[in-house]
């Protein structure tokens, strides 16, 4: 799966390798606590430095194989507004896992469909990965919608099975199948 690193691009999307050059826009996404709310067991970052090892960490996944992760730009401006990627990679299983951010200020443009749409089809078609799995917080309501209108089936909800803030948190899990992959429309 994945054997090298494919950049993607839409007629306003470019989906490319993240770099160190990418820390400030990484900076402003993820000290948004909105953006970060549903982010796993973090918190909204309070200095550079945590941009700094976000971005270390994605370079290195890639570089290591063990996540693929897309910084999204807008063509338009060339300014880096989410990432999207792969991770929890089981070649054997023919499974992957996505993650996905987005800055605030570019919610509800249908952004995160189009990249999503593109990284989806390159998993299915080019790199023999036959499930997609998303874990969500019941909660975050806008990325189940995201999911579901890109054709992903709510499989059923995972009790108390996270420690998040402190608490143990349900959380659902969502499928696609590449059998069931109809190209998004966006």
């Amino acid at each position: 799966m994945f054997l090298e690193f494919r950049e993607l691009q839409t007629e306003r999307l470019l989906l490319r390798k993240i770099t160190s050059q990418d820390v400030e826009d990484l900076y402003e996404i993820y000290s948004d606590p909105e953006v970060m709310r549903y982010f796993d067991d973090r918190y909204a970052f309070e200095t550079m430095a945590e941009a700094e090892e976000m971005a270390a960490g994605y370079v290195k996944g890639l570089r290591e194989g063990t996540e693929y992760r897309w910084g999204i730009v807008l063509k338009e401006t060339g300014k880096l507004v989410g990432t999207c990627g792969f991770h929890a990679l089981s070649e054997y299983h023919k499974r992957v896992e996505v993650g996905y951010d987005l800055n605030r200020e570019y919610w509800g443009r249908k952004i995160m469909t189009e990249a999503l749409t593109l990284i989806i089809d390159l998993a299915f078609r080019k790199c023999g990965v036959n499930r997609i799995e998303a874990f969500v917080e019941p909660p975050n309501a806008a990325s189940r919608i995201l999911l579901e209108k890109l054709g992903f089936s709510l499989e059923g909800t995972l009790r108390e099975h996270e420690m998040c803030r402190g608490e143990l948190i349900d959380i659902q899990i969502l499928g696609l199948l590449k059998k069931d992959w109809k190209k998004g429309s966006f």
